[in-house]
Parts: C-alpha cells; sequence; structure tokens
C-alpha cells in the first residue's frame, strides 16, 4: 500500500508540472498554469474534463506546430495530430480588409510564429463561438499576445472578458498608443469605416 502511494505521487510529479517554473519573456509570473514538463508529449486536456480537476480549474497547456497563419490573430496549427485554428486570446489585430495594417499585423505574427513550435497557455473557456482554440501563444521565451499589442498590430479586445494577463497587456497598448504605433498611428480608420473586402 506504501509503495502504491509512492509510485503514484512519483507518477503525478513527474507528469504534471506548473508553468511558473518556465517564465516566457513579459509572463505574469503570478498566473500559475499546470502544465506536461516540455520534455514530454503535450496531450489535449479540456477545461472540462472531470479526471484532473486541478488541471481543470488552472486551464489547459498545449503543444502546436504552426503550418499557416491567417491574419494578425488567427493562424492554424497541428496539435497532437489534429489541425486546429488557434485564436490568440484578449486582443483584436485589425481585419485583412483594413489595408494596409491588417496585412502588416498578418505578416508580424507570421514573422514571430511561421513554421515554428508553439505553446499555447488556454484560460477556462478553451473554445470560441467558431470553435477556435482560445490561447496566450509562447515561441520560444516570446509571449507572441503580448509583442502583437507592443508593436501596436493589435488593441485589447473590446468583446472578451478580462483575461489573466489584462495588466500587461493595457500597459503595453498604452506605451504602443503614446508611440503612434500601428493602430494607434494617425492614418488608421476609425472602427465604423468602411473597409474592403480581402481579395
Amino acid at each position: 500500500m506504501r509503495f502504491s502511494a509512492s509510485l503514484s505521487a512519483l507518477l503525478l510529479t513527474g507528469c504534471i508540472g506548473a508553468s511558473g517554473q518556465v517564465t516566457p519573456q513579459g509572463a505574469d509570473e503570478s498566473t500559475v498554469v499546470l502544465a506536461v514538463p516540455l520534455d514530454r508529449p503535450y496531450s489535449f486536456v479540456s477545461p472540462q474534463a472531470k479526471d484532473n480537476p486541478r488541471l481543470a480549474a488552472a486551464g489547459a497547456f498545449l503543444r502546436g506546430q504552426v503550418v499557416s497563419v491567417q491574419d494578425g490573430q488567427t493562424f492554424t496549427a497541428i496539435i497532437n495530430e489534429r489541425t486546429e485554428t488557434v485564436h490568440l486570446i484578449g486582443l483584436d489585430a485589425p481585419p485583412l480588409g483594413r489595408v494596409p495594417w491588417g496585412g502588416q499585423a498578418r505578416d508580424v505574427l507570421k514573422a514571430l510564429i511561421a513554421g515554428r513550435s508553439v505553446r499555447l497557455e488556454t484560460e477556462a473557456t478553451l473554445r470560441d463561438g467558431e470553435q477556435g482554440i482560445l490561447a496566450y501563444v509562447y515561441a520560444g521565451d516570446l509571449f507572441v499576445n503580448l509583442e502583437m499589442v507592443r508593436q501596436g498590430m493589435a488593441q485589447l479586445s473590446k468583446t472578451v472578458p478580462p483575461t489573466s494577463h489584462d495588466k500587461i497587456f493595457r500597459a503595453a497598448e498604452e506605451q504602443a498608443r503614446k508611440e503612434g504605433l500601428g493602430v494607434w498611428g494617425p492614418d488608421y480608420p476609425p472602427d465604423d469605416a468602411t473597409i474592403d473586402t480581402p481579395k
């Protein structure tokens, strides 16, 4: 009995760790997300998983291989041999029809993640209404969501509830606004302006 309990504890500590041990650039260290260690294959774990309430409460942490980038906040990745659409959570990038800003945002996101292996951290809500995965994305040590806001290639979403990284997102957005970067530049059209249909 004692051996079984010890073995169970050993297996648990070997399979689940805290992402607080890995501190990507710009990440809010006050948020601790349970994760499979980086040297082991990631498993797609739903936040509703009844067999692991601790992981369910913290959200899932996934590994994906980026295969294409659709716009400044959306890309396609292979996760556990499944093709998934991923949306950067907590922000809005200009649509492609908003020329040239939409294309610029897409190109910046491409430069950050195209062809790379990325880590995906989720909130309690795993998917949006279109069944895409909502995620904070890390490419190596770079916090991609934050970098898009820093460069003025995206702004905080007006429709998504506050997220666990809102504080650093707001600080980055304020700095981009002061510097007039990207969507904060003087030539950026208002939200209600007519936009072109992407070809």
